[in-house]
């Protein structure tokens, strides 16, 4: 804990580096925010007692939900709670674009799946850890929709946030949509352009259709999977992946990208 920040992240990079070269696992426990907030979500295992006694597990946790309790909201006009790095990639280049960051401090934060969002939005509500300026909006991916609102409904929770959906359903199934079932020849030559280019994405989609699998993944997160090991394979994550989704969303403009900029701007202005 008497580490600064620059020395945690030296940290995290030494580790990191010697469980690749050594095949090593490495645990810890911390309550350290910094620390949290250099792993990725994959390796973030948040232990939760309900209030039966019992012992749940979330993984892969988003920094923002693990240290839900300890993290510092205070002195942000707007936070913005999501579920992903593309979700955030999504609202943060609105909000680029339309200027909504001028003489405004706004927070876009991943948490995880849509449970986690709202959760954590009820809980930043309900203690008032925001502070009595600053305001929470509530954005999930178009596929929950319908899930979305019944457990907000449900549960009674996070009644005072507004909430809106993205552009496009989990990136998984937009993956599986543009790159199996509807071919998007435009998306499916950039990505193989750009990402793709050592182990051919023809040669991944014919490996994937060869699967048992194939026909019962309507999520595509087996799909997702192979992409995912060969972005690892790379040593890179998907961060190039959702810069290119991300950036061609926003060139074809459609109805959905400028609902949710129509939301965030009432949210904002």
């Amino acid at each position: 804990m008497a580490l600064h920040p620059s020395s945690l992240k030296r940290l995290i990079a030494f580790l990191e580096d010697m469980a690749k070269q050594y095949d090593y696992a490495i645990y810890f426990s911390t309550h350290s925010i910094e620390l949290i907030s250099g792993i990725k979500p994959d390796n973030i295992f948040y232990i939760e007692r309900y209030s039966d006694g019992t012992i749940g597990v979330n993984n892969p946790c988003y920094p923002a939900y693990a240290t839900k309790f300890l993290y510092d909201h205070s002195g942000y006009d707007n936070v913005l709670l999501v579920e992903d790095d593309l979700a955030k990639s999504i609202v943060s280049r609105i909000l680029r674009k339309e200027k909504l960051l001028n003489s405004r401090l706004v927070h876009v934060l991943p948490c995880g799946g849509f449970r986690n969002v709202i959760k954590l939005a009820d809980d930043v509500t309900r203690n008032n850890l925001l502070g009595k300026r600053a305001s929470i909006s509530i954005i999930v991916d178009r596929d929950v929709k319908n899930d979305a609102i019944k457990y907000k409904r449900d549960n009674g929770l996070a009644n005072s946030c507004s909430m809106n959906f993205l552009p496009i359903e989990s990136l998984e199934k937009y993956l599986r949509m543009s790159l199996v079932e509807n071919v998007d020849q435009k998306l499916f030559k950039r990505l193989s352009d750009y990402v793709f280019q050592q182990k051919s994405l023809q040669e991944i989609i014919a490996e994937y259709r060869k699967l048992r699998e194939y026909s019962t993944d309507k999520n595509g997160k087996v799909l997702y999977s192979l992409l995912d090991n060969e972005l690892r394979n790379r040593r890179t994550d998907r961060t190039e992946l959702v810069e290119i989704i991300v950036e061609y969303l926003f060139e074809a403009n459609t109805s959905s990208i400028q609902n949710i900029t129509r939301f965030l701007h009432k949210e904002l202005e």
